[in-house]
């Protein structure tokens, strides 16, 4: 299975300041879930934790890995950017 690039990137804003994160790919939405993310907790937060780690060791396909990030994106009320 490929971690590579996702077919759509997610684009979001934190809460905390008006950048816009332009995630497109697992790798990048693992970094931003554990490193700058505004919540350590939450059943979608830790699936997507959970579903990255897989999608990085090639045991999950990547679109998995976009999904879970959306999913805990809504769950933190992180604005996913349309």
């Amino acid at each position: 299975m490929d971690p590579g690039p996702w077919n759509e990137c997610v684009p979001v804003r934190m809460p905390d300041n008006s950048k816009i994160h332009m995630v497109s790919n697992t790798r990048q939405a693992f970094e931003l879930l554990t490193q700058h993310w505004p919540t350590s907790h939450g059943q979608a937060y830790l699936a997507a934790i959970d579903i990255c780690r897989a999608v990085l060791d090639r045991d999950s396909p990547a679109y998995v890995a976009r999904a879970a990030f959306v999913a805990a994106a809504k769950e933190a009320q992180v604005n996913v950017v349309t």
